[in-house]
């Protein structure tokens, strides 16, 4: 389960639902411990996988009461086209979700991403990547704009599309002393149903960054980073200020990679959210970033994931400081056996409402790969949310069993 936010990333990322159960079964554990073997078509090689995952959610409107249960599928087709013209290489991803909700056939959903990708290694110390993505997906019913008592006002979840370009530039050799790496990002996301409640929140981001690396040891640099995104919606709503912001962030940190073991990049600093509306405040706050992992031993390793972010607001507060910690566990008993346990927590502060939401999440998985292609894996789940408002409040059990498979 992802609790890391990417909103400053430039890579879009397929939102397949934010109930739990569909959190988990959307990134299985065992999703990467199949060797898929691709087709070739000529100078394009072609690796299709299927992904299916089934099992039980105890409360799909993450509500504090009356919770709904139902058996929840998901069929899971990706496929990817790869090319390569010397050092260049040229990616296109085509995924698909169809969500069934067995005792809720109104929440069933069918999502998909088109995604392009180019990286181009001009010489030694020039490289570009570029993305350009388009997404289809949807907020399941108790997330997003219609958490808490809100879950069921709709009889559908809500459907948006996204589409995304993005540029990253490197300048400066892998070994060099200083390194410098730029990235743009431009997102649009817009609404399709349930327009009444939806309009208002169409927005376009744009995303810009610079960070400069200093190399102090052969494995280890430091870091100088520098970032702005620019919200702006599209619809303003008459009678309320606009919701249209900037946001700077500028940050200091280091990044290693096989240094005792361990690998890592963590990033601190300051973020200032300034409002365009003269009634709205404009916040400033201490930031972080940071991802470590250990490895003790070759088959065993330990991440844990950090951060803090001024998030856009689903209701009428400017917006959630949010702040989010995870440890996982991957632990690979045999060449087939693995295991992983997960711990999660977010803390949610809403500016205006004072609503405090603080939520944790437990997950254990076991997978194991009976032919290189195909792999059968169980993970189950607990979260709570514990808030200071009534009706926000919930706790969710989940059990998925997955079988991925591919050529």
């Amino acid at each position: 389960m992802e609790i890391t936010n990417s909103r400053s990333g430039v890579h879009a990322s397929l939102l397949i639902s934010s109930t739990l159960l569909t959190s988990l079964i959307a990134l299985p554990m065992s999703a990467q411990a199949i060797e898929p073997a691709s087709v070739s078509l000529g100078p394009v090689s072609m690796i299709p996988q299927l992904t299916m995952r089934t099992g039980r959610d105890d409360n799909i409107f993450l509500t504090s009461s009356d919770e709904k249960s139902s058996a929840v599928t998901v069929i899971n087709p990706v496929v990817q086209f790869i090319a390569e013209d010397g050092a260049n290489a040229y990616k296109l991803t085509a995924d698909v979700r169809q969500g069934i909700y067995h005792s809720s056939q109104d929440d069933n959903y069918t999502d998909m991403q088109l995604q392009g990708d180019a990286n181009l290694v001009f010489d030694v110390r020039n490289k570009l990547d570029l993305l350009a993505a388009y997404l289809k997906s949807h907020e399941a019913r108790g997330t997003g704009l219609t958490e808490g008592a809100n879950a069921t006002v709709n009889d559908a979840p809500i459907k948006y599309d996204e589409k995304t370009a993005g540029a990253t530039y490197t300048y400066g050799a892998d070994e060099a002393q200083g390194r410098i790496v730029g990235k743009l990002s431009y997102t649009v996301r817009d609404y399709t149903n349930f327009r009444s409640l939806t309009t208002s929140r169409d927005r376009d981001t744009l995303s810009t960054g610079v960070t400069f690396y200093y190399r102090v040891m052969p494995k280890t640099s430091l870091l100088f980073e520098a970032r702005r995104t620019e919200i702006d919606y599209q619809n303003e709503v008459v009678g309320t200020s606009s919701l249209d912001s900037s946001e700077w962030k500028y940050l200091v940190g280091a990044t290693w990679d096989a240094t005792a073991k361990t690998t890592g990049v963590v990033k601190a600093g300051y973020a200032q959210k300034d409002f365009s509306a003269a009634d709205r405040d404009d916040e400033g706050a201490f930031t972080w970033e940071a991802e470590v992992s250990w490895a003790p031993r070759t088959y065993s390793t330990f991440v844990l994931r950090s951060g803090q972010e001024l998030e856009e607001s689903n209701g009428a507060d400017n917006y959630i400081d949010t702040s989010t910690t995870s440890l996982t566990w991957d632990h690979a008993w045999d060449d087939r056996l693995k295991t992983a346990l997960a711990y999660g927590f977010t803390s949610e502060e809403y500016d205006l409402t004072s609503r405090k939401d603080d939520t944790n999440s437990f997950s254990a998985g076991v997978s194991y790969d009976l032919r290189r292609w195909l792999t059968v894996g169980m993970d189950i789940t607990h979260a709570e949310r514990d808030s200071n408002q009534a009706g926000f409040d919930y706790d969710n059990n989940t059990l998925v069993m997955t079988v991925q498979g591919a050529l």
